[in-house]
Order: C-alpha cells, then sequence, then structure tokens
C-alpha cells in the first residue's frame, strides 16, 4: 500500500525548473533514496512534500491531499522532516527541544494551568518519560540536560530524528543524515533507520552518500535538472550507465 503519492510536481524559479513535473509513489514501511548532483532539484523536492514550498502538482499523503497544507498540519498528518543543517533550539537542553514537540499540550492553555493542575503535570510526566525513551533508543540520554547549541553537528542530527520520535509520525523525510558526520556515527544513523523501518516507519532520504543510501534502501530515485531520470532497485541503479555518467560526467 502506498503511503506518499506524488504527481506531475513542478516549481520554477524564474526561469529555473527546480521540479519539472515529477512523480513517485512510496510503499508503506519502506526507505527510498533520492539521490542526483548538486542542483538536481531534491532539496525543492522535499520542501514541496513538506508543504515548505508550494508549486504545481498533486501530493497525497496516507489519502489526504497535502499539496496546500502548511508545514505544521502535514506533521500533525504523520509527516516530519529533517534539515540538512540541523535547526535545534541552541538555547533550550537537549530534552526541552524533545518535550515542546508534542502537539496539544494542555500546559499550552492558560486556563488549564490554573484550572487542571493534575492533568497539566500528568501529561508533563507522560512527555517526560516518552522523551527520554526516545534519547535512550538514539543512545544519547547522556546529553539531555545539554544545551543544543552545545551538541556536535552529528549529535544535532540525532537531536532533530528524536524530535520528530515526538509526535509518533508514519513518516520521515531526512535530508542528508549522513553529511558531516563521523563514519561511526554513520553507521548508527543507518542502524536506527533499519530497526524504525521494521517497526513500520516509513523514510523518504536524500543523501549523496551513495554506497550509504543503497545499503539501507528498498528503492532508489534518481533526479537530474529537476526530473526523475531513474528509478529502480539499489543494485539496478548502481549499474545503469546514464546514472553514472550523470555522477561522473562524459562517457565516465
Amino acid at each position: 500500500m502506498d503511503i506518499l503519492s506524488v504527481k506531475d510536481l513542478k516549481k520554477h524559479f524564474g526561469g529555473v525548473k527546480a521540479v519539472d513535473g515529477c512523480s513517485i509513489t512510496i510503499e508503506t514501511g519502506t526507505v527510498m533514496g533520492l539521490i542526483g548532483p548538486n542542483g538536481a532539484g531534491k532539496t525543492t523536492m522535499f520542501n514541496l512534500i513538506s508543504g515548505f514550498e508550494r508549486g504545481v502538482g498533486e501530493i497525497v499523503f496516507k489519502g489526504i491531499r497535502t499539496d496546500n497544507l502548511s508545514p505544521f498540519k502535514i506533521a500533525r498528518c504523520g509527516m516530519v522532516r529533517t534539515f540538512q543543517i540541523p535547526r535545534a533550539l541552541t538555547k533550550m537542553t537537549v530534552s526541552e527541544n524533545l518535550m515542546l514537540a508534542p502537539n496539544t499540550q494542555a500546559g499550552e492553555r492558560i486556563w488549564d494551568v490554573w484550572l487542571r493542575p493534575k492533568r497539566v503535570r500528568e501529561q508533563e510526566r507522560q512527555i517526560r518519560e516518552k522523551s527520554r525513551d526516545i534519547l535512550e533508543f538514539f543512545e544519547i540520554s547522556h546529553l539531555e540536560d545539554e544545551y543544543a547549541g552545545a551538541l556536535s553537528g552529528g549529535q544535532k542530527k540525532l537531536l532533530e530524528m528524536a524530535r520528530a520520535m515526538m509526535i509518533d509520525p508514519s513518516m520521515m523525510l531526512l535530508d542528508e543524515p549522513f553529511a558531516g558526520v563521523n563514519p561511526t556515527l554513520a553507521r548508527k544513523i543507518s542502524r536506527y533507520i533499519c530497526e524504525l523501518r521494521k517497526d513500520g516507519m516509513t523514510f523518504l532520504v536524500i543523501e549523496h552518500d551513495i554506497p550509504a543510501i543503497t545499503k539501507i534502501s528498498d528503492r532508489i530515485v534518481v533526479m537530474n535538472e529537476g526530473k526523475v531520470m531513474a528509478e529502480g532497485e539499489p543494485e539496478e541503479i548502481k549499474r545503469r550507465r546514464d546514472v553514472l555518467e550523470v555522477y561522473i560526467g562524459g562517457e565516465g
């Protein structure tokens, strides 16, 4: 069953066709890699799917048209994303970053603070326990009380994934999760993605590390000059001459 369907998606910046009639479908509980050279349109595709930019075309997530929804409404539907450059709230602790994520917290309403204090305290306790469980899963529970701004680049990427998990998403869009992290942490991120996939999570992952993305993906989509030029299983994509030429140029 498809969790996401994108049909004839387009986005132009003046005369530049950043995304030019792209269509993809992603099955529930799978990992799809999105690769291509710089300027291929991958990040623009992410921005369109996640609601950070508006384009032309149809996006259906879990049977709901989302191409006209704002990012927070798309997140509430169960689709969340991370960014190539992590966007942690640097002056808050790791734990506080996670505890901000859940929707409709009773403590956000001033009258609940005064009229239903027990409910507010109980929900906060549950959210804190959930955040600790997620931090433990990502093996960063020892950083719970550290300020997010003090984390390394790789730790901030784990924090973004952990924060996304706080809203129990069905699908994650990861923008270059392996970029700028050391090999040990990259292997850990790969393992976390595979473990979450086993639990039914769906992933769309932009990545330039071809060996890393082919190891974890069920299917690979290749973009070039705003178009989908190839799609298939990882081994099939690695053997395609036209894909190799896009990456190494000419006749290679």
